[in-house]
Order: C-alpha cells, then structure tokens, then sequence
C-alpha cells in the first residue's frame, strides 16, 4: 500500500506545483525558465542579448550551491541551446557571461529539467549571479532566430535552501517536419493577429501531459497491490488446506468406515 501512496501524493504535489507555475503562452517566448522565474519577457527584445528582456535584475531567487537544477519550460521547439551565468551586478553583452552547459542542443516542447554544475569554491552563500539561456527557435516569423533569456539568483547553502524546484522531465516528440537549425528549412506558420506564439502550448496545457502520466502511474501501481494482495490470499489459503487443519478425519484410514462418525478406540487393554 505504501507505493500507492506515495504516487497519490507525487501525484498531488505535482498538481499543486502545476497550478501555481502555470504559465501563459502568451507570457513567454519559444522557451523560457519556469524555474527560477526569469525576467519579465518582451515579444520586442526576447532576440536582444544578453537577457531578452527590457527588464534590469529585479528580485532574486535562493538558489542552492550544491546540487542546482533549472526547470525549462517550451512551447516550440528550440535547437542549439546553450546554458551560461555571469557574476556581475548586472552583465550587459554575450561576453560576461561563463559557459555553463553548451550540450543541450535541443529542448522540445513541454517541460525539462536540467541539472547545472556546482560553482567554483570562491563563490559563496550570499552571491549574486544571472542565469542565461540562449537557443535558435522559429516563433512569431518563418525563420529561425537566437533568442535570449534570463533568471537572476542568490546563493544559498543548501541548509538555508527551502523551496521546492518543479524540477520534472515531461516533453512532446519532436515535430519531425522541423529542421535543427542546420540543413533543412523547418515549415513556416502563422502567426496570430497580435504578433504573439502560433499555436504554442499554455503552460497549464504542457503540465497536463505530467499530470496525465502520474495519474496513469498511480493507476498501474493500484493494479500491482491489487493483483499482489490476491496472490496473498490464494497463498494462504493453500497453506491452510495442507497444513493438519486441513485433514479430513473422515477417511477410512482416520475413522472407522462401519461407525457413526465416531473415531474407533484401540483395545487398550492388550
């Protein structure tokens, strides 16, 4: 019973953590950070570097030194996307910023999570940094561009690290139709009458495929404690037909087949 609820409250947590990181489509460029939240976007700089957003730092989020994780949210799919951070106040061009993860060549459509490396020992708890994101998508034009975004953090030791990342892996295929940014041209589409994402997926949308999964989860787990405590029972119920309770006394070699179900005594007296 304890894996069913287990994945009962998975379940729950992730419902919550959906309902209030729902992001609207009309919120956020081809991808975007759900976590830590990043700067307020703007569909007339979200292809100006470094941070695509007319937006300075603004409030900070805790984040832990050790064990940091990014949560990617994306409603196209992105190719060449490469993770960087910058130390400084308030990093101004491409070149302030380290590179952190340049592997992530693609991020489909939906939610990812990604773990980034631990900062080197001179950072400490209490240092600032800004987080970019930096990939080629098609959104509100026919052909790709390098889009930018940003999410600014505090260090924090892991001891004074409370919230809780909605950190999760839950992604659509690939459009197969679309290039990867090299060879082949990916098909245009429209793009809506305020100039905004064509056809993207709201956010609450991408966390129902999550939402979808877990519940498909917990149901197959219920089946699993169902069929196992089954099992059980037919177990014991074997073990008791065998064991000396189980005897039927009223064979001829336990009773006497000529008496009236009573069992014959022995002559003691020989």
């Amino acid at each position: 019973m304890a894996p069913l609820v287990s994945v009962l409250a998975g379940l729950a947590w992730l419902a919550a953590v959906s309902s209030a990181a729902d992001i609207s489509a009309e919120d956020i460029g081809p991808a975007a950070f759900m976590w830590p939240p990043e700067r307020m976007w703007s569909a007339a700089a979200d292809t100006t570097p470094p941070c695509g957003s007319v937006a300075g730092v603004g409030n900070r989020t805790t984040f832990p030194l050790k064990n940091g994780r990014l949560a990617l949210v994306a409603q196209n799919e992105s190719w060449d996307a490469a993770i960087s951070i910058s130390y400084l106040p308030e990093p101004k061009a491409n070149s302030d910023f380290l590179n952190l993860i340049d592997s992530l060549r693609e991020v489909d459509r939906g939610h990812t999570c990604v773990p980034i490396n631990d900062p080197p020992s001179s950072v400490k708890s209490g240092t600032n940094a800004t987080i970019q994101i930096k990939y080629i998508s098609e959104f509100d034009k026919p052909e790709n561009e390098t889009f930018y975004a940003c999410a600014d953090i505090t260090y924090v030791e892991v001891s004074d690290f409370k919230e809780h990342i909605p950190c999760f892996n839950a992604t659509e295929p690939p459009d197969k139709n679309k290039g990867n940014g090299s060879s082949s041209t990916p098909t245009p589409t429209a793009a809506p009458s305020d100039g905004k994402s064509g056809g993207g997926l709201s956010g609450g949308a991408i966390a129902g495929i999550v939402i979808g999964c877990v519940a498909g989860l917990g149901l197959l787990v219920a089946a699993g404690v169902l069929i196992y405590r089954r099992r059980q029972q037919r177990l014991r119920t074997l073990r008791q037909q065998h064991s000396s309770r189980g005897v039927k006394w009223d064979e001829p070699h336990g009773r006497d087949s000529n008496s009236n179900g009573s069992v014959r005594m022995q002559n003691l007296s020989s």
